[in-house]
């Protein structure tokens, strides 16, 4: 359930030890208790600039069981919003067993009020009931409270209907067996609409304040930690913030160091039509097979193709980033060499006159590409769909891989399921090519 916070409490005046919780009433908050528990320390790394950004000179809390101020107590303005499991309320009203899980970004300190018929103690003890009204029925996808279950996100276009909050988190927790062995513990950027593909949208890579719990958060050494997805709940986690799209680092899980694939992105310069990227993509596969690597090809949801190499990350085969990126730049550019008239490497505009822009810079650190089975956000709700080298023919159409299409698309075999299985060691490529 979601709590307005009011205030917390340290000790020493500076350690945190809990917040002081409450509900809106018409004069201010009204208390609900303490919650102690919930807080690891990277997720206090964000909860405390947004609690001292919130900070107030006076109380919020009104009438009977206001607690009282002291050297450890920290007030602030009525803004931020907690979400907690607990155990219900006590015969007082307060919380019983309550856990921080996050704050929620989503939802407004007006609309978190007490239920208008509160239970009886006895009730209370039965139900475990909620000190706020709920409005519609809680929708929960993967053990994810949805807020705004029915946002639209995509609107209806084509005769097809629109895909809110709802279709977007389920579709995440059906294809998490496909998605999360190539996003699932490295640094993801994540494209968050929470207003849907018309409203505002932005890049998050670092972790916000008080980051849903079933996110992790990943130190790569930067001012503030990465996001990160472990499992089917953090996918739907990124979907009930309005996250859209994903896109990892190229690396080993759990090791941001150390690439394990090549990337390349096959971008055409307006009017080309898609026959001219699928040749490419052909060119580009020949072109790394002659090396003894296994590419393997996606839409990207949008109007190119990705090819992309795994590559071994064990110590004997270990490369660093810099590396990885001047390989990519050398395929680049021996494909170009071959045939300048068709390929350029050259990231201006003005270069890719009716040619293919082959995009190696995918493969620096901190880098990033769109995740296979990852949902665009752009209209048509594309899908950067997987495909195996016999779908890379004429009459391949990318916009037929949607998050419309996504039940039947699901049913059929992955052809990146052995894509690990591919990977080859790129130290003897890089030595053979006098990198």
């Amino acid at each position: 359930d979601e709590v307005v916070i009011g205030g917390w409490s340290s000790e020493g005046g500076t350690r945190f030890r809990s917040l002081l919780v409450g509900v809106a009433e018409e004069e201010g908050l009204r208390y609900l208790g303490r919650v102690g528990t919930g807080y690891s320390a990277p997720l206090l790394k964000t909860l405390l600039p947004a609690l001292k950004g919130a900070a107030a000179e006076t109380s919020p809390f009104v009438g009977k069981g206001a607690p009282r101020g002291g050297k450890d107590i920290h007030w602030l303005r009525p803004v931020l919003v907690a979400e907690l499991e607990h155990g219900g309320l006590t015969e007082g009203g307060s919380l019983r067993h309550a856990a921080f899980k996050g704050l929620r970004e989503d939802k407004r300190a007006q609309e978190v009020v007490d239920d208008p018929q509160p239970p009886s103690p006895k009730q209370a003890e039965k139900a475990a009931p909620t000190p706020r009204r709920t409005g519609k029925d809680k929708v929960v996808v993967a053990g994810v409270t949805l807020s705004s279950p029915d946002k639209v996100l995509w609107p209806a276009v084509g005769g097809r209907p629109a895909i809110t909050k709802t279709d977007l988190a389920r579709y995440y927790e059906q294809a998490a067996e496909r998605i999360l062995p190539h996003v699932a513990d490295r640094p993801v950027s994540i494209i968050r609409a929470p207003d849907g593909i018309e409203g505002e949208t932005f890049f998050q890579r670092h972790a916000m304040p008080g980051s849903n719990p079933r996110l992790k958060l990943i130190d790569v050494h930067e001012r503030k930690p990465y996001v990160a997805v472990v499992d089917v709940g953090g996918l739907v986690a990124v979907a009930q913030s309005g996250g859209l799209e994903l896109h990892p680092w190229g690396c080993r899980p759990g090791d941001p160091e150390t690439p394990e694939q090549v990337t390349f992105d096959l971008d055409p310069d307006e009017g080309l039509d898609f026959e001219a990227v699928i040749a490419a993509a052909k060119t580009v596969r020949k072109t790394l097979e002659a090396k003894g690597l296994n590419p393997f090809v996606k839409t990207t949801g949008g109007k190119g193709l990705h090819v992309v190499v795994p590559i071994r990350s064990d110590g004997r085969s270990r490369i660093e980033w810099d590396r990885c990126k001047a390989f990519a730049k050398a395929v680049a550019e021996e494909v170009r060499r071959a045939d300048p008239d068709r390929f350029t490497t050259t990231l201006a505009k003005k270069a890719r006159g009716g040619k293919i822009f082959i995009d190696y810079l995918r493969n620096g650190r901190m880098a990033t590409a769109v995740a296979p089975w990852s949902v665009r956000a752009r209209p048509g709700a594309g899908i950067a769909f997987p495909l195996s080298w016999g779908q890379v023919k004429a009459g391949l159409d990318p916009r037929a891989f949607t998050l419309h299409d996504a039940p039947a698309l699901l049913k059929k075999p992955d052809a990146w399921k052995d894509f690990r299985a591919g990977e080859v060691s790129l130290r003897p490529v890089l030595k053979a090519m006098g990198l």
